[in-house]
């Protein structure tokens, strides 16, 4: 299979192309073309193409990224054309494998609850469940308009607390910092910081969303709403681990879930070097 493909870096000019592939592969939820170059941008990232030989067609592509000895899949695409050919299996490898190259020791990433071909392609690369997810809408006529708290931007210099704070990695917070257009936050409410997330006005959404008081979930979502410029989005997504508090919180007040998710973690061990 090896002499019908090659891989190289997805670049701006790629767009077009890309973009019809991702709403066949993705066709819910297609990467926004702004997304889509602020992700190239990031320092530590990197967007990988697998193109037919002879036709040039895209396969399929995979997104990766660095945090310190951390690693993470941030998406696996194959063209609906190109399915059952073991071109996932192969786009895993390899990005496993410049995980690997680049000092990461451990790799996660997120995947639908019931899409159990992913599922099972991860658990044969001996992923294991970590931890459910949620991604909830959060529709801007259910937000208040006199929102509680504050939210601001973080300081570089407050990196180090905000791990301790939220149990974050470190590195991962970092890169935040070098991708346009997005906002790393945290929520404060009476002189206590009760919040964080990474937020993406082109999205909209912010991912990961912490709460530790789910009483104010909408009034940090209703601050977030006032860094949306685009008319044409009437919600917001926030997406968060575990926090089943929240998850009920939500439910209860009837909000819809966008997806269940799981995250899988994989361990890199000494047999498999």
């Amino acid at each position: 299979m090896e002499e019908e493909y090659y891989l190289r870096d997805l670049t701006v000019n790629d767009w077009e192309k890309f973009n019809e592939m991702e709403k066949e592969i993705f066709p819910e939820e297609p990467i926004r073309e702004e997304s889509f170059r602020n992700g190239l941008s990031s320092l530590r990232a990197l967007s990988m193409v697998m193109i037919h030989k002879e036709t040039k067609e895209f396969i399929g592509y995979y997104r990766i990224g660095i945090y310190g000895n951390l690693g993470h899949i941030y998406r696996i695409g194959v063209h609906p054309n190109y399915r059952r050919k073991g071109y996932g299996s192969i786009l895993l490898e390899k990005s496993m494998f410049q995980l690997e190259k680049a000092g990461c020791n451990k790799f996660f990433l997120y995947v639908k609850e019931d899409n159990e071909a992913a599922i099972n392609l991860y658990r044969k690369f001996h992923y294991d469940i970590e931890t459910k997810s949620w991604q909830f809408i959060i529709p801007y006529k259910k937000l208040p308009q006199e929102p509680r708290g504050r939210c601001r931007h973080i300081e570089w210099g407050e990196i180090q607390l905000m791990t301790l704070r939220f149990n974050l990695n470190p590195h991962q917070i970092q890169q935040y910092f070098t991708r346009e257009n997005q906002h790393v936050m945290i929520y404060e409410n009476m002189g206590q910081q009760l919040g964080f997330c990474r937020f993406d006005p082109t999205f909209p959404g912010a991912m990961p969303f912490i709460i530790k008081d789910p009483e104010y979930v909408l009034d940090f979502v209703s601050i977030l709403k006032s860094y949306i410029t685009n008319p044409e989005f009437d919600s917001v997504k926030i997406t968060f681990d575990g926090q089943e508090n929240l998850v009920n919180k939500l439910v209860k007040e009837k909000f819809k879930i966008n997806y269940n998710l799981l995250r899988m973690n994989r361990s890199v061990k000494i047999e498999d070097k």
